[in-house]
C-alpha cells in the first residue's frame, strides 16, 4: 500500500517509485494502482453569512456614530409624544406606517435617535437603519434586510434558528431582490413566531430613505414594506424618515398605503423656534460654565436680542443652530469673538463657520439640478444677492 508523504505543489516520487502531484484538498496518484481524492469543503454558517452583509454603521447606537444627534432635553416634547402615541397608543392599531418628514436640517434624525432611544428605555423592541450619502456601508439599500435581521436576533433570539436556516438553505439570499431578503429573513420569521406570541409587536425605524442612493430604489423600498403590511396583520410597524421629495411622496401617496398610513409633517404646527431658543440659551449657559474662555465672558453674554437674531436665521431649521453652537463652542478661540463671526460683525479670515451648511445644500442643489447647470446656477444666486439693494425693485434683467 502506498505510503504518501507531505503534501507538495511539485511531483514527487514516494518509496515505491510512484510519481504522484499533492494538491491543498487531495491527492492524485499517477502510475500507480491507487488514487486518494479527499475533497475538504468549508462554508460559512448562515449567521456569519449574515454578519457579513451587515452595515454597523447604520445601528442607533453605532460607536462610528459618535455623538449622534439627538433632541434636547425639554425640546421636540410634541412631536416625540405624537410619534410614540403611535407606537404605543393604538390598541385597534390603524396605521401600520408612519412617514416623518421634513425639510433639510430640520431634526428628523435625532427624533428617530430620541424616538429609538425612549423605546428601548420603555423595553419597546425597536431594530432601525440610519441611512447616510457620506458613508457608503450605509447609502445603498443592499445592507438593510441584514441589518434589521441581525438586529431582530438580538431582540428575539428564537428568530435566529429560522433567520439562520433560511441562509443555509439559500447561502446566496443576498444576492436577491430586496423583496425575496424582506420576506425570507425578517416578515416569515417574525410571523412564525407570532403564532406563539400574538402579541408581539416590533417597531422598525427606517430613517434617511433620501439618502439611500437612487430613487427607483427608494419609491421600492417604501413600496415593497407597503405591500407586506397592507394585510394589517404583522407583528412589526414601520417609522419612515425623509425629506418631502416628489419621488418619495408619490410613493406614500399610492392607493396601497390608504388606510395604513399616517404622515407627520415637521411644519410650524410642532412650534420649532421656541425648541430652537431653548436649545440656544442651554447651549450658551454651557459655553459660559465649562468653555476655558468662559470667566472672560460678559455676565449677559449673549444678549437676548443676538440669540433672537440666531433663532430667525434658523428658520425653524435646528441644524442651523446647531452649526452656530458647534462653532462658538469651540475651545480654541474665545466663544464672544466667534460669536461676532457669526453675526457679521468680524472678519472670518480662514474660519469656515458654515462648511457643514455649504456642504448640505450643495448637495441638495445637486439633487435638484443637472450638474451642468450647478456652477450657473450658483453664479445667477450670488449676482443676485450682491446686487445692491436699490436693484430689488428694478426689472430683472
Amino acid at each position: 500500500m502506498p505510503v504518501f508523504s507531505k503534501p507538495a505543489h511539485q511531483p514527487e516520487l514516494n518509496r515505491h517509485g510512484v510519481e504522484f502531484f499533492s494538491h491543498a484538498n487531495h491527492t492524485v496518484v499517477n502510475g500507480g494502482s491507487f488514487m486518494s481524492v479527499n475533497y475538504s469543503t468549508t462554508q460559512n454558517s448562515g449567521f456569519e453569512i449574515l454578519q457579513e452583509h451587515v452595515s454597523p454603521a447604520a445601528f442607533h447606537n453605532s460607536k462610528q456614530r459618535v455623538d449622534p444627534p439627538r433632541c434636547h432635553a425639554n425640546t421636540r416634547e410634541a412631536v416625540l409624544d405624537e410619534l410614540l402615541d403611535w407606537i404605543v397608543g393604538n390598541v385597534q392599531r390603524e396605521a401600520w406606517i408612519a412617514w416623518f418628514n421634513g425639510a433639510a436640517g430640520a431634526g428628523k434624525s435625532a427624533i428617530c435617535q430620541s424616538i429609538a432611544e425612549i423605546c428601548i428605555q420603555r423595553g419597546i423592541k425597536v431594530a432601525s437603519f440610519f441611512f447616510f450619502r457620506a458613508d457608503n456601508t450605509r447609502n445603498t439599500i443592499d445592507p438593510l434586510v441584514a441589518t434589521l435581521a441581525y438586529q431582530i436576533i438580538q431582540l428575539l433570539p428564537d428568530t435566529k434558528t429560522h433567520i439562520v436556516e433560511a441562509i443555509e438553505g439559500n447561502p446566496l439570499i443576498f444576492e436577491q431582490s430586496f423583496e425575496a431578503q424582506l420576506d425570507t429573513l425578517i416578515v416569515r420569521p417574525l410571523c412564525l413566531l407570532q403564532v406563539s406570541d400574538p402579541a408581539l409587536q416590533l417597531l422598525l425605524i427606517i430613517d434617511g430613505v433620501d439618502e439611500c442612493n437612487g430613487e427607483n430604489t427608494q419609491m421600492n423600498l417604501i413600496r415593497t414594506l407597503e405591500k407586506f403590511l397592507s394585510t394589517k396583520n404583522r407583528p412589526f410597524i414601520v417609522l419612515f424618515s425623509s425629506r418631502c421629495e416628489n419621488h418619495i411622496q408619490m410613493a406614500f401617496n399610492s392607493r396601497g398605503m390608504n388606510g395604513i398610513l399616517t404622515q407627520l409633517p415637521l411644519d410650524d404646527n410642532y412650534q420649532s423656534e421656541e425648541d430652537i431658543l431653548c436649545f440656544l440659551n442651554d447651549s450658551f449657559d454651557e459655553i459660559k460654565q465649562t468653555h476655558p474662555f468662559g470667566k472672560s465672558l460678559d455676565d449677559h453674554w449673549p444678549l437676548p436680542a443676538h440669540v433672537d437674531e440666531i433663532v430667525e436665521k434658523s428658520s425653524g431649521q435646528f441644524i442651523y443652530a446647531s452649526v452656530v453652537i458647534g462653532f462658538i463652542s469651540n475651545p480654541s478661540s474665545n466663544p464672544s469673538v466667534r460669536l461676532d463671526i457669526i453675526r457679521g460683525l468680524r472678519p472670518s479670515g480662514r474660519l469656515t463657520p458654515f462648511a457643514q451648511l455649504d456642504a448640505l445644500y450643495r448637495h441638495i442643489l445637486s439633487r435638484t439640478f443637472a450638474r451642468l447647470w450647478i456652477s450657473l446656477t450658483l453664479k445667477m444666486l450670488t449676482h443676485r444677492v450682491s446686487r445692491p439693494l436699490w436693484h430689488l425693485s428694478s426689472p430683472a434683467i
